[in-house]
């Protein structure tokens, strides 16, 4: 007689699989849990799965969402708002500082690994004329956090506080701006023709 074969459980606790769902993009998170799902054999197999299969995933979407014409823009356009605003608040005294050019492309590619981010997780379909704007706000956002993070961790590295404001402003108006211009995917906003 022949040992029965070991029972596996019809599939993985639906805590962790909600929690593994909302850490999917949107768009490919149907198709992800379904193979996650098909694989499963345990719940720690299913966790090491899904930890090794998510940073390919959101690269993977990453990829098919940003432009890369537009990112090289948008990152123009951060790191220049960010050059005019030293460059009007404090005349050429912050760019002759050791690593000034450098502390102004911090919260550049903070903001654009943000607005790749909320392109990868944004929902595929329609966008609304107000996105953009979230989104610019959302990459900007995240570049003022950076900076607070860095002042705790690397004050030599922050960007100082006037110049900041300044720059995540101008920032904001010229993302958005190029966000309603080019949307990500090439999606155009409703009432655009």
């Amino acid at each position: 007689m022949e040992p029965a074969p070991p029972q596996v459980e019809p599939g993985p606790p639906k805590v962790i699989e909600a929690i593994v769902g909302l850490l999917i993009p949107p768009a490919c998170r149907e198709h992800v849990l379904g193979d996650l799902h098909e694989r499963y054999t345990s719940p720690r197999q299913y966790i090491a799965d899904a930890v090794s299969t998510l940073p390919l995933v959101i690269l993977s979407r990453i990829r098919r969402a940003t432009d890369p014409q537009v990112l090289l823009m948008e990152a123009f356009a951060l790191y220049v708002s960010f050059l005019v605003a030293a460059r009007q608040l404090h005349p050429m005294s912050f760019l002759r500082e050791e690593q000034g050019f450098l502390r102004l492309a911090i919260p550049t590619v903070v903001a654009l690994v943000a607005l790749m981010l909320a392109d990868a997780y944004a929902h595929p379909g329609k966008r609304s004329l107000l996105k953009p704007v979230l989104e610019a706000t959302l990459g900007v956002a995240f570049a003022a956090l950076s900076q607070a993070a860095l002042w705790a961790t690397y004050s030599d590295l922050v960007v100082p506080a006037w110049i900041m404001m300044s720059g995540c402003g101008l920032s904001l108006l010229l993302v958005a701006a190029l966000r309603l211009l080019f949307p990500p995917g090439g999606h155009r906003p409703r009432g655009a023709t």
